[in-house]
């Protein structure tokens, strides 16, 4: 008799034991619930909550965009599905194991000063309480010390975000006073170690899926590591049977030329480390027409020039390498590829032109105006 009652009390408190922890759980996603949707901001829309007793399932989210926003929504998606640590719940800070998107659509956005804007109302709080607008002037990088907001006391680790099943369209407004979209579908990809609101962990990313475009569709892959507080990172990028036409902006300007056909392959390996960027690539352009609109390249049609510059393939091979800093306000992205594209060209046709050659281009004169001229820029 002796023995069996401690047997009864321990199993009783073992008994006990299972059932508070599924209720504890069950509350502690409750306020994981609360966080998320708060999170998300205030221009989020939930179709339902679904409270699992491992997960969180929010289905039908959207979030509408603020003004300036190039697209209307900043997210859609079908299913988002949480599933959290357990005991991160209990603490201050939230630990997510995976954020899992099904059925997802993002939009992006390069504003005029060429930053890379994702999510706005999420991962930028203090600008989303006005409008979705491009910061301008020392209002983005020069902000009183003491209108700075204090840092928030509760962080959220992603070890692992899933995109399934996804599409993205990435807006410039670099390229055009219209932000230039161009469609990438049918997308897959994983980002691991991320924190918000700090951004400061290094992290993982894969990506891969279809550039949409008007006759034909091409192939990404994206793969490497990123800081996104720094900017520092470490990615390989490739583009392959890309239709021209899909990113006609950064070869050609509307008022000059246009794209009647061509495919884009593009490789390149970027690495930006203490605010220096260094991307060696390679750019090849495949069955390329051009629209001629009265203007020349070097004195001769642009065709003519494009039929020279094309191997016994009928491609025409270009590689490159940008170079600069970030934090020269001088620096443009655009310009530099704009530069060493041109550099390309010249060697192609044997032409030495110096300083364009090392993506300078002032010193290269007027042959060199004239080789950028081929592209429209």
């Amino acid at each position: 008799m002796l023995r069996s009652r401690p047997a009864r009390i321990l199993l009783a408190a073992l008994l006990t034991f299972a059932l508070l922890i599924p209720i504890a759980y069950y509350f502690a996603v409750q306020r994981l619930k609360v966080a998320v949707e708060q999170g998300l901001g205030a221009r989020a829309q939930v179709g339902d909550v679904v409270v699992r007793w491992n997960a969180l399932e929010l289905r039908d989210v959207v979030v509408r965009a603020g003004d300036g926003w190039p697209v209307q929504d900043e997210l859609r998606a079908r299913v988002v599905r949480v599933v959290p640590a357990l005991v991160s719940l209990l603490r201050g800070d939230i630990a997510v194991r995976e954020l899992r998107l099904e059925g997802a659509y993002l939009s992006m956005l390069r504003a005029r000063n060429g930053r890379l804007r994702l999510l706005p109302s999420v991962l930028e709080p203090a600008d989303a309480l006005g409008s979705a607008s491009e910061p301008t002037g020392a209002a983005q990088s020069e902000v009183p010390a003491e209108q700075v907001p204090a840092a928030p006391t509760r962080v959220i680790q992603f070890d692992s975000i899933v995109l399934a099943d996804g599409a993205l369209d990435y807006c410039d407004a670099t390229v055009a006073r219209k932000p230039h979209c161009i469609p990438l579908r049918a997308l897959d990809g994983r980002l691991s170690d991320l924190r918000i609101p700090t951004l400061d962990a290094e992290s993982a990313l894969a990506l891969a899926g279809t550039v949409t475009g008007p006759t034909r569709d091409g192939r990404l892959a994206l793969d490497g590591r990123l800081t996104l507080a720094t900017r520092d990172m470490d990615l390989k990028l490739g583009l392959t049977g890309v239709d021209l036409r899909s990113v006609e902006p950064y070869l050609v300007k509307a008022a000059d030329a246009g794209v009647k056909r061509g495919v884009l392959d593009l490789s390149m390996h970027a690495r930006v480390a203490k605010r220096r960027l260094d991307a060696p690539g390679q750019l090849t352009l495949s069955e390329l027409e051009l629209i001629e609109h009265g203007h020349s390249a070097l004195g001769l049609p642009r065709a003519l020039v494009v039929s020279a510059l094309k191997d016994r393939s009928g491609r025409i091979q270009v590689d490159f390498t940008l170079k600069g800093n970030l934090d020269d306000p001088k620096f443009s992205l655009n310009e530099v590829m704009a530069s060493r594209f041109a550099a390309a060209v010249a060697e192609g046709l044997g032409v030495s032109i110096g300083g364009l050659a090392e993506g300078v281009g002032k010193a290269a004169g007027g042959i060199g105006e004239s080789l950028r001229k081929l592209f429209g820029n």
